[in-house]
């Protein structure tokens, strides 16, 4: 990746931040095995298998975080209630069809999730208000993901960089995933009722189904 890459330029890619869980344990949750993982840089971070997907896990204070790029399945129920039983997490991927999505989570449940630059989209509300504060950098200006990077930045008080990203993460590969049983965990992610969708287009609507209602919260 070039000097000038930053994850906000990815076409496709998913982060989690998971708080007071180290990375080991954050990859143990994807079901990656951390005692054959290794700290690498980014320019040897093995490929991604063609059914799985390659984890690169590292610390930002109290958080820890997971990035993937390929197959990515830190996006799916299991993985989102694991990270969050006990604590908080939070979640951004963007997939290869332009599909964003922002995603907070407590305890097991879904209290925040929204398309970024969708105000429709948004389901549940927290004390945190991410989805308004995301608004009103994409108003400024700001595109949608480098929006939700400065809202998840300013939550956790730490920003990812690029030299964070590029240097040695703790990295790890899952070779096959199980993704129907990754997307219908039990028991189940909770969430937040979902928005009228009566005034929404129906292409809109159908892409806003997930575990429960019919589709996987994120399928890259």
């Amino acid at each position: 990746m070039p000097g000038s890459w930053r994850l906000a330029d990815s076409q496709h890619f998913c982060l989690t931040l998971s708080r007071n869980r180290s990375p080991e344990e954050v990859i143990a949750l994807y079901g990656a095995d951390p005692g054959s993982a290794r700290r690498v840089p980014s320019k040897s971070t093995p490929d991604a298998p063609p059914r799985g997907t390659a984890l690169r896990a590292g610390s930002l204070g109290e958080w820890s975080f997971c990035v993937e790029f390929e197959n990515y399945i830190g996006c799916t129920d299991t993985v989102m209630r694991d990270l969050s039983t006990g604590t908080e997490a939070l979640l951004l991927y963007q997939t290869a069809k332009a599909l964003e999505v922002f995603c907070y989570a407590v305890d097991g449940r879904v209290v925040e999730k929204f398309e970024p630059g969708y105000p429709p989209s948004a389901r549940g509300r927290s004390s945190h208000e991410f989805a308004r504060r995301t608004e009103t950098l994409i108003s400024a200006g700001t595109t949608s993901t480098a929006a939700c990077l400065e809202v998840m930045a300013r939550h956790t008080g730490h920003e990812l960089t690029t030299d964070i990203l590029h240097g040695p993460l703790l990295t790890a590969v899952v070779d096959e995933p199980d993704h129907a049983a990754l997307s219908h965990p039990d028991p189940p992610l909770l969430y937040p009722d979902e928005p009228l969708k009566r005034s929404q287009p129906l292409g809109r609507e159908l892409s806003h189904l997930i575990p429960g209602h019919g589709r996987a919260l994120g399928t890259p």
